[in-house]
């Protein structure tokens, strides 16, 4: 350890010598190779599905990374280089490419920018560069009837979000830069290579319901997520209380007694739950059914987030059954039978 440490300091104080030299910054030797590898160990997305029998989240491994080095004491963003050639070693998937630097000590995040509903704020400062998702549109808002209708009081909407993409994110601080007559490798302070990880949680959500038949569509949000997260320091934005907005499915499962029942479920993203909403997250559910009307469901699922089976495994198993109203006259159909694996997805339309 202490061989270590006196490295990093002797190459810190000589990175400050650099540092003070003045170079252009298309000197041929500011060119610096930087890779980035993608920890695609995505929990209920590449392992530890709840059930290998429902629809898994769809995943594509993320097609460019920006690299942004930036000063360490205000912040600003010196030099940036968007990286899309891939590679595959022992490690695993990587991104790689080159980009100018000056000598000198950076700190560096970087991040994947192939998403769609999640967006970049304040990109041009360390301190305050921000992931976010968008309020669902107005035209998908108006069809909520839970949110037309008087709250109770303990429940706490905030602003009902697009669920976010996976976004991986790396950073490092410190970064020492020397002067090379070689192309220089970016790594941590610790010489270990630069890895991403997703910033965003992947949860499982199931629930028993009686007479999916009856349903032909179905939505939810459940309230006390965190609608954007700081990049440099993956902490979430207290201001940005959020509701995270997502589509149902209707599968089979097995009772204890054997015999098959429905359950309405969904793998939902988030950027993770508040720590200071304890006493009120719940899921709300909206049943479209099949004679035109829309049944509403709000179940709290607080405790839930304390076990370790949401902690660890992010599977939020509710054990619970909701009860769909049948149609008042035999003539409404359009239902699922039994063997019908997913109800119709509600669509709505993205704001970029």
């Amino acid at each position: 350890m202490r061989r270590g440490a006196s490295a990093a300091l002797t190459a810190l104080l000589a990175c400050l010598l650099w540092a003070c030299e003045h170079r252009e910054l298309v000197d041929d030797s500011n060119l610096r190779y930087v890779r980035v590898y993608l920890d695609e160990d995505i929990r209920n997305v590449t392992y530890g599905f709840y059930d290998e029998t429902k629809e898994r989240p769809a995943y594509q491994t993320p097609r460019g990374v920006c690299v942004t080095l930036c000063n360490p004491a205000s912040g600003e963003v010196t030099a940036q280089k968007n990286l899309t050639e891939g590679g595959r070693d022992e490690r695993g998937s990587y991104l790689h490419g080159h980009i100018y630097a000056k000598p000198g000590i950076y700190n560096l995040i970087a991040y994947n920018y192939d998403t769609e509903a999640t967006h970049i704020a304040d990109d041009d400062s360390y301190q305050r560069m921000t992931v976010y998702t968008n309020p669902i549109a107005e035209s998908l808002k108006s069809r909520l009837q839970s949110i037309k209708a008087e709250e109770e009081p303990y429940t706490r909407t905030g602003e009902v979000r697009y669920e976010p993409d996976h976004v991986f994110v790396a950073s490092a601080e410190g970064i020492c830069l020397e002067r090379t007559a070689e192309s220089d490798t970016l790594r941590t302070l610790n010489r270990e290579p630069l890895v991403a990880r997703s910033v965003t949680k992947t949860y499982y959500m199931q629930v028993n319901v009686k007479g999916a038949e009856h349903v032909h569509s179905a939505v939810a949000y459940i309230t006390g997520m965190s609608g954007a997260i700081r990049l440099h320091d993956r902490s979430m934005v207290p201001e940005m209380e959020s509701s995270i907005y997502f589509g149902l499915q209707n599968g089979l499962t097995k009772t204890r007694s054997g015999k098959d029942t429905h359950v309405a479920y969904a793998s939902f993203n988030t950027f993770g739950k508040l720590p200071n909403v304890e006493g009120y997250i719940e899921i709300t559910f909206e049943f479209n059914t099949t004679d035109g009307k829309v049944q509403t469901e709000k179940i709290r699922v607080t405790d839930l987030f304390e076990t370790p089976q949401v902690k660890e495994q992010q599977w939020i198993i509710i054990d619970k059954t909701i009860e769909i109203t049948p149609p008042e006259t035999p003539e409404s159909t359009g239902g699922l039978g039994p063997g019908v694996s997913e109800w119709e997805q509600v669509e709505g339309e993205i704001t970029i």
